[in-house]
């Protein structure tokens, strides 16, 4: 049932879980390049963003759940780390009955939602037309809450991730198949949706039923409501997760009109899916700083995120970088064929890649403090960021339209990592704050280095193998100048990093 906690086992596992998460990643975004295209060509850029608002605020009911997913995961990490059986099925019972009241305000929610939303925010399309997306959009999110986001959970803290990652590809790889299919059929919004919900019901149950058999889950056991006293610091958290996600959609939503956001979207799509691949190394590193946390190994800690902290920062620099040299090569040839509004938005586009960037940087210090379940020390500077978000975007949109999104992001994401990287050095690794300061001179050098030399060379891509050959190019010279750099301002951390990623 239960796996042992030493180093060796530790690498295999984070290895196996990062392999399985970049190929979930990987397959994600090709279906993300995939699919909305073939939408917006179908539908045009209004549905797509009604869909994509839609999509938004279903998400919203995830707050009702913020900050419990966090505590739980951490929660986790000791009964495993020390085999203790019947402590994990008190954890699992307890979340269960945690989500359960959570899938039931979903139902609920939903039911509002499908009256609020045609009734006041769509108002173009017919009520029944934008009722029906909206009741379909959700169906997977309920699902989730109601079978398999505890046993995700214990997957995760337990270095299973890649389980669920198998599980993943296999759904998205069977929806775009299937999406596709339907597209080219000429079937209306409501049926592709509604394939799509189907699709991704089933993957929930079968998480959850693999994960009971595999840890032997019984319920027989009472609650421990005091597993997740902390889910209210945690909430903070969440929230600042969860508006760094959702907000840019809402206030565009709310400010703008459906095409803007359609707009949004594709963009967002190319820095989403970047953050993705590296946020899929994370989360395998992550489980692993909770297994070492556990055992009190304090040298191992520090030294793992040193040499995690460099690489995190050097594959982000080559890969937003490259994003910011080729994006817009890449929106002239996504969307050549659609007349309906203009998508090339450079202001926007840099902006919105450098936010999802600092975004990026921070992820170190964030496992460190997942998985550490300091939820209560770091709220304040957690909420402090969800409270920028808002009202900077909500004070420049109106103004600066899509670009005043991205500058409120932008902006948070600066004041979260520095207030991450302060606590952190003071408080849990007690490390030089001149070291953390020096990562980010040096990372800043880099990215800068990399967009004002290789963007001098000015091309032009007028289809797909084109615009792939010139970005492997712009990621070819950005990698070398990436690594050069940060081997001369810093051989000993550049080292550690290089072998840490040959390693896993």
């Amino acid at each position: 049932m239960f796996t042992g906690g030493s180093k060796e086992m530790r690498k295999k596992k984070a290895m196996i879980n990062i392999i399985f998460s970049l190929l979930l990643q990987l397959v994600t975004v090709i279906s993300g390049f995939i699919v909305p295209r073939l939408f917006i060509g179908r539908f045009g850029s209004e549905v797509n963003g009604l869909v994509n608002s839609i999509g938004s605020f279903v998400g919203y009911i995830t707050l009702l759940q913020s900050g419990v997913g966090s505590v739980v995961k951490a929660s986790l990490y000791k009964p495993l780390a020390h085999k203790d059986k019947r402590q994990l099925c008190v954890i699992a019972k307890t979340a269960d009955v945690f989500f359960n009241k959570i899938a039931i305000a979903t139902l609920i929610y939903l039911g509002v939602l499908s009256f609020v939303f045609p009734a006041f925010i769509a108002k173009d399309f017919g009520w029944i037309y934008t009722a029906t997306l909206v009741v379909i959009v959700g169906a997977s999110t309920a699902a989730q809450y109601f079978f398999g986001i505890t046993y995700q959970m214990i997957l995760e803290a337990d270095q299973r991730s890649y389980v669920y990652s198998i599980i993943q590809i296999i759904t998205v790889v069977i929806n775009t198949i299937l999406v596709v299919v339907l597209l080219r059929l000429n079937c209306s919004v409501q049926i592709v949706k509604g394939v799509s919900a189907m699709i991704y019901v089933a993957r929930p149950i079968v998480i959850g039923a693999y994960t009971k058999k595999r840890y032997s889950i019984t319920k027989n056991v009472e609650c421990d409501d005091s597993l997740i006293k902390q889910r209210w610091d945690g909430f903070i958290q969440a929230i600042a997760l969860f508006i760094h996600q959702k907000t840019d959609i809402f206030v565009l939503t709310i400010f703008t009109t459906f095409t803007d956001v359609s707009i949004y979207s594709v963009y967002v799509m190319v820095t989403t899916g970047l953050s993705s691949l590296l946020d899929a190394i994370d989360k395998a590193v992550r489980a692993a700083f909770g297994n070492i946390i556990a055992c009190g190994e304090k040298d191992t800690l520090i030294n793992t995120f040193n040499a995690y902290n460099t690489l995190i920062h050097m594959l982000s620099t080559i890969c937003f970088s490259t994003a910011a040299i080729s994006i817009f090569n890449f929106i002239s040839v996504y969307i050549r064929d659609i007349s309906d509004t203009n998508y090339i938005r450079p202001v926007f586009g840099l902006l919105i890649i450098s936010a999802e960037f600092i975004y990026c940087l921070r992820m170190p210090y964030n496992s460190i403090i997942y998985a550490a379940g300091k939820f209560r020390e770091t709220k304040i500077p957690a909420g402090i960021e969800a409270g920028l978000n808002i009202v900077i975007s909500c004070c420049l949109v109106p103004v600066l339209g899509l670009s005043g999104v991205a500058i409120g992001t932008l902006i948070a994401m600066l004041y979260r990592c520095y207030s991450f990287s302060l606590y952190l050095t003071k408080d849990v690794l007690f490390i030089k704050m001149s070291s953390q300061v020096k990562r980010f001179v040096i990372t800043f050098i880099a990215y800068i280095g990399n967009v004002s030399l290789i963007s001098r060379v000015k091309v032009i891509s007028h289809n797909y193998i084109e615009w792939i050959l010139y970005a492997g190019v712009v990621f070819l010279l950005s990698s070398i100048i990436t690594i050069v750099t940060n081997y001369a301002l810093d051989k000993k951390g550049t080292v550690g990093a290089i072998k840490m990623l040959v390693r896993k």
